[in-house]
């Protein structure tokens, strides 16, 4: 009997010395570190974003033990670093995708989750690609030149081959010019409306400041210089216009018009005349009923007093 007491006595104080004994600390995890490499004396501190350790429980007293990169975007690996050490070297996308930030994990293309976009005509890039599915990445053509096609790929501006075109007058577009070096992509201004000069910026009729001269006027560009009639001269006497007028029409057959007249209507027949009201058709002299008997009678008398 004092044989089994002592031995649960035995084990009662084994299992107090065992129990009493603090658990080891926990190593810093990857990409932390601290001076011990454990979280006995604090919390790990964390490295810079981009940068990683080498491997857990790193002993250090600041992050140049952080001396591994992350995978720049579009390169992912199974810790979202270049742990070719570890065997986790960063991978490459396949072309045309990319990751969505720098540090992506992943064991497969399958971290590569977006879809890049080719760049547009008139922009350039290493790969032809954008960065990120948006543009972003692609470098634009310097005014007046354009690539000959989309996705193209090159470093500089010697890949923009293609010279464009300013956008006639009356006409405009976002950048001012043409998109292909004929014309083509410039927007034209509505009827009755024009744009100040050739080569003119802008997205929609706004760009259209110059209104046609009203009819009565006229002017060399058939338009107005502000919007609101400066630079329209008013149609002289005899003469007439449309709106958008060049110049303006004399009237024809000795007819008449006051100044600012607007169209071959106001063409009148001078006093003592008269014609059709068309504006255009001969005028002849008009005569009553009574002058034209007294005449006849004058020339009665005459004749009878000659014989």
């Amino acid at each position: 009997m004092n044989k089994q007491l002592f031995a649960f006595i035995a084990v009662l104080c084994f299992l107090q010395v065992v129990l009493s004994v603090p658990p080891p600390p926990s190593p810093c995890p990857l990409c932390s570190y601290s001076p011990s490499g454990t979280a006995q004396s604090g919390p790990c501190s964390s490295c810079p974003r981009g940068k990683c350790t080498v491997g857990v429980q790193t002993s250090g007293n600041d992050s140049t033990v952080c001396t591994v990169n992350s995978c720049p975007k579009g390169t992912y690996s199974q810790t979202g670093f270049d742990l070719a050490i570890n065997g986790s070297p960063c991978q490459n996308c396949p072309p045309g995708t990319t990751t969505a930030d720098i540090s992506t994990q992943g064991s497969s293309p399958l971290a590569c989750n977006i879809a890049l976009k080719a760049c547009a005509q008139g922009s350039y890039s290493a790969s032809g690609l954008d960065t990120d599915g948006s543009g972003a990445g692609c470098t634009s053509c310097n005014a007046g030149t354009s690539t000959p096609n989309t996705q193209t790929i090159g470093t500089d501006q010697s890949v923009c081959t293609v010279n464009l075109k300013a956008c006639a007058k009356g006409n405009y577009s976002s950048s001012g010019f043409g998109t292909d070096g004929s014309g083509t992509g410039c927007t034209s201004c509505n009827a009755g409306t024009s744009t100040p000069n050739t080569q003119t910026k802008g997205t929609d009729q706004s760009a259209c400041t110059l209104k046609a001269c009203p009819a009565g006027s006229y002017s060399v560009s058939s338009f107005d210089t502000d919007g609101n009639g400066s630079g329209c001269n008013k149609c002289a006497v005899n003469t007439y216009s449309a709106q958008g007028a060049t110049s303006c029409t004399p009237c024809t057959n000795n007819r008449t018009s006051p100044a600012g007249s607007t169209a071959v209507t106001a063409c009148v027949c001078p006093q003592g005349t008269s014609g059709p009201t068309d504006g255009i058709s001969s005028c002849s002299i008009t005569t009553s009923s009574g002058s034209i008997n007294t005449l006849f009678i004058s020339l009665i008398f005459i004749l009878l007093c000659l014989f």
